[in-house]
């Protein structure tokens, strides 16, 4: 056996073993997911490349092989036929050997991965090989194209990682045709990097697409067509449509639990992804035990720092903070962000979003000393990661400018403010529950500011849209009707500021708790307001 087989076999050992704890007997047959970590996705990969290069007797052989490491991971029998089920593969075929090569050049989200410029490399040298030895349109040589922008997406260099899959897309649909697998794969890697570069309008309608086909294609259960309705649903949710988002994740539960069961990796990303629906829908009495639920099992499963448990733990986190729990949600999310920069990296997507939402918990509970310097490192680091214009981007400088008002530097705030604010009406629309947020903060700023006759009037405006868009009952809207009747208040007119209170307060109390935050603030302005008004029953 030549040292290249030995060297890919132990090479793989890893990655195949968190592909079959993560994905469990199924593998063979499971699509990519936006939710899926690197190790394991990676494993996935590699074992649906040699079933597909193998005849029929052998696939039933490796499927075998892949059941019995599912059911006992740790049984070194089961390890080692399927260790030589990988051998005998990469023996007899060559072009195999060169597929898993590339794919371990990918960089993985193990203990110690490659540096991100090496992998890169690494493809470039594969895929200038392909071209040369195969041609432009070889289907190995689209794989390997289709790899690269794979290694580009996980550098964070979406302005390499999109045109690549543009044109491989066009060349899979050109020579393998428009719903081959392969084709139907590069579509969806395509659809994740728009939604990563915040164009959501063209990932959601190629996420729309590439459903139907797999819908088509594949039947209605399959786990490819699950997998692309569970990433619609998401990309559903970053438009802030959650009339569509959240029976498609409901419709994707229970046909996970159905078919997987409901401790299935799969069906757990799912039923975390329809908690951070419900919390954004405002109903964070049904995402927190949903969000408690998953991260248990994931602890139990994969560890305390796997990357999807620690994704699972902001989430919690952010939940709590989100019900005016800063007790529970500030140590949470301090712990997360440590085991972010030790596992992910400092720039890692998922650190930085960890890293903005403790700068708003230490935001909202009042300690602005520790929330600017940490809003300003991750607008400093997203801004040369995604670009100025990048979603997070906007939303780490609307933050910032928030922060800056409640410091009371309002010649800074109020600019960036209506920066922010036209960024996101341009991007995601007047009434996207992001415009609504700052256009409330800008409103709040003017206040502030001296001029109440434009605060007053843009609170209204966005109360009105609330109002429409998430319901009457939505803690948004409540924490709008609030500001509104501030604005009454300050303007010396009770008449119309305490119905407004006193509306609010019971919507509070009946929706978000005796405690929450916002309720607090609605009692304490209510008496303020019927002190001001000399109620005699107050």
């Amino acid at each position: 056996m030549s040292a290249e087989i030995v060297r890919l076999v132990e090479q793989t050992g890893p990655y195949l073993t968190a592909a079959v704890r993560a994905y469990g007997g199924a593998v063979l047959a499971r699509a990519g997911n936006s939710a899926a970590d690197a190790t394991s996705d990676l494993g996935r990969r590699i074992l649906q490349a040699v079933a597909h290069r193998r005849s029929e007797p052998e696939q039933v052989a490796l499927a075998a092989a892949v059941q019995d490491v599912a059911e006992d991971p740790k049984d070194a029998d089961a390890l080692a036929a399927l260790r030589q089920l990988l051998k005998r593969a990469l023996r007899e075929d060559a072009d195999l050997r060169a597929e898993i090569a590339a794919l371990l050049s990918a960089p993985a989200a193990a203990s110690e991965p490659a540096p991100a410029s090496d992998a890169i490399a690494l493809h470039q040298a594969a895929l200038a090989q392909a071209e040369q030895v195969l041609g432009n349109t070889h289907p190995d040589t689209l794989t390997s194209r289709n790899n690269l922008a794979l290694a580009y997406q996980a550098a964070g260099d979406l302005d390499r990682a999109i045109p690549l899959y543009e044109i491989t897309l066009g060349q899979s649909e050109r020579v393998l045709g428009d719903t081959h697998p392969d084709t139907l794969d590069t579509r969806n890697n395509l659809a994740i990097a728009y939604q990563a570069a915040g164009d959501l309008d063209r990932a959601v309608t190629l996420f729309e697409t590439t459903l139907t086909q797999f819908e088509q294609v594949l039947g209605n259960t399959h786990p490819h067509t699950l997998a692309g309705r569970n990433n619609l649903a998401s990309a559903y949710q970053a438009v802030g449509d959650l009339d569509r988002a959240i029976p498609l994740y409901e419709h994707v539960l229970t046909q996970r639990e159905r078919l997987l069961g409901a401790n299935d990796p799969d069906t757990l990303v799912t039923l975390d992804n329809l908690a951070g629906a419900y919390q954004a829908a405002g109903h964070p009495d049904r995402a927190i035990p949903l969000h408690e639920h998953v991260l248990a099992h994931f602890e139990e499963a994969l560890g305390a720092t796997h990357p999807r448990t620690l994704g699972c733990r902001s989430n919690l986190a952010y939940a709590y903070h989100s019900v005016g729990d800063p007790d529970r949600a500030i140590p949470l999310m301090e712990t997360t962000l440590t085991q972010f920069e030790q596992v992910l990296g400092d720039t890692h997507p998922d650190t930085l979003n960890s890293r903005a939402n403790l700068a708003l918990a230490y935001h909202t509970a009042g300690d602005l000393e520790r929330a600017v310097p940490l809003y300003e490192t991750t607008l400093v680091q997203r801004e040369r990661l995604l670009g100025t214009n990048h979603p997070d981007t906007l939303i780490s400088l609307g933050n910032l400018a928030a922060a800056y008002q409640a410091a009371g530097d309002l010649d800074r705030a109020i600019p960036l403010h209506e920066n922010v604010l036209a960024h996101f009406e341009e991007a995601l629309g007047d009434t996207h529950p992001l415009s609504l947020t700052f256009r409330e903060n800008l409103a709040a700023a003017y206040q502030a500011a001296g001029d109440p006759d434009r605060g007053a009037a843009l609170h209204r405006t966005v109360l009105s849209q609330r109002e429409q868009v998430l319901g009457n009952d939505h803690p948004d809207t409540l924490k709008s009707r609030n500001n509104v009747a501030l604005a009454y208040h300050a303007a010396g007119e009770p008449d119309r500021a305490v119905p407004l209170f006193e509306a609010a307060l019971r919507q509070c109390l009946q929706i978000l708790g005796d405690t929450h935050p916002t309720t607090l603030a609605v009692r304490s302005n209510l008496a303020i307001a019927r002190d001001a008004a000399g109620d005699p029953d107050w």
